[in-house]
């Protein structure tokens, strides 16, 4: 089941004018209230916490961490665990734009590395800066699902990933 908000519209004819009234709603005044959301987006502002990360070729691993959303920017922590503990871990950021169930992230920070897991061959210590207005700054254009607090991403690699909302 997809999150969806919905709305109860009335509308009033009075001489010279249509009113529009909205029922009174959590969502919808989320929604008001969030720029992002207009024309119908979904709401991700907020922490989420890592819970899989799901390849298109098949394996799937557990995570840790965090992404967090702005009205804006967004950033995120995560790691690869397994029995061993954390081998392999990324650190990205960067501003993003979020039209209905679209999402482009687009790159200017980068810290990744880590030890081969099923499905990823290890990868030696990279880090990337670019300025705010870099005009290089890789956009990844993805799609989002909300079903109640777990966001699902999918990126354009076939990979996905799952989030559990921590915050607002």
């Amino acid at each position: 089941m997809r999150w969806k908000t919905f709305f109860n519209l009335t509308v009033f004819l009075v001489p010279a004018a249509v009113m529009l009234a909205a029922a009174p709603s959590t969502d919808a005044q989320s929604a008001a209230a969030n720029p992002q959301s207009e024309a119908g987006s979904l709401d991700i502002r907020g922490a989420w916490k890592p819970e899989t990360y799901r390849l298109k070729s098949g394996p799937v691993h557990e995570v840790t961490g965090l992404i967090s959303f702005t009205e804006k920017d967004w950033s995120v922590l995560f790691f690869i665990v397994t029995d061993e503990g954390p081998r392999r871990g990324s650190g990205e950021g960067g501003t993003y734009t979020l039209e209905g169930d679209k999402l482009t992230f687009r790159h200017l920070y980068n810290l990744s590395g880590g030890h081969a897991v099923d499905g990823f061959e290890a990868s030696e210590l990279s880090m990337r800066v670019r300025p705010p207005d870099a005009e290089d700054a890789p956009a990844e254009p993805c799609t989002i699902t909300i079903e109640e607090d777990l966001l699902t991403i999918f990126f354009p690699s076939g990979n996905q990933m799952t989030f559990r909302r921590s915050s607002r």
